[in-house]
């Protein structure tokens, strides 16, 4: 083979894969996934912690939701007992159902805005790497798709990254400095760098992709260990982790 050919391939991989964890470090810290698979060998600590968070909650509920009854020597207020014994689930209740809509909304605009800033970069980046294209349709694109990745960079700066992207087994969370910049700065740098690699690097790439995918679907899906994993909150694995590691 070819030494310009075989660090075509190298190189394919390479990017492609640093590509792929750029655009995985802002899906993991603005969108991450609600449910953890867990080894179904865990089955037992999973269902103790579901337990746990299930008491702690209802113990929760009858204490903000109860009050009882007194007398105007205990109280100011006669029949009622203290006033700080009142408490309101239904208004507390409201309240959650609130903050959840605004998380789903929020999780529903980084989603969507992280879609934006890959398009933006994928055409930012072949607009300014194929030559044969018009001058001025070149201007146009490359404005349209350094607008999406600017627009992208603003969004994403102002909206709060998830609380749950800690939740994945240890306290410190994915780390990864200068987010949303570093990774939406790696992902444009290494999609241009992909374009220019010439067709026949991409036709060797893609054969193999088409391999890769003919494995998976005949073998890796079937033997795969997700099957029996056990899908529980993302909330919960920081717990469950600690269990499984005491255990």
């Amino acid at each position: 083979m070819d030494v310009s050919e075989l660090a075509g391939m190298v190189s394919v991989g390479t990017l492609l894969a640093f590509t792929m964890v750029a655009i995985s470090v802002l899906i993991l810290r603005y969108v991450p996934p609600d449910e953890v698979p867990f080894p179904s060998s865990l089955q037992e600590i999973i269902d103790s912690v579901s337990l746990r968070y299930s008491t702690g909650c209802q113990n929760v509920t009858k204490e903000k939701s109860g009050f009882y009854a007194g007398t105007s020597t205990e109280s100011n207020l006669p029949l009622l007992g203290k006033a700080t014994a009142i408490e309101y689930p239904i208004i507390v209740k409201l309240q959650a159902q609130g903050n959840s809509v605004r998380n789903e909304g929020r999780r529903k605009i980084a989603g969507w805005t992280i879609t934006a800033t890959c398009v933006g970069a994928f055409l930012l980046a072949y607009a300014a790497s194929d030559l044969s294209i018009p001058r001025l349709l070149r201007f146009i694109v490359c404005g349209i798709g350094g607008a999406l990745l600017l627009i992208g960079l603003i969004v994403l700066t102002c909206i709060e990254q998830d609380d749950a992207r800690h939740n994945f087994g240890h306290s410190g969370g994915f780390i990864c400095p200068f987010v949303p910049l570093l990774p939406i700065v790696c992902s444009l740098v290494n999609i241009y760098l992909l374009i220019n690699l010439g067709a026949a690097t991409w036709t060797r790439v893609s054969v193999w992709l088409i391999v890769g995918v003919l494995v998976y679907t005949f073998y890796g899906r079937t033997h795969s260990s997700l099957l029996d994993a056990v899908y529980v909150p993302a909330t919960h694995a920081d717990e469950i982790y600690r269990s499984s590691g005491e255990s």
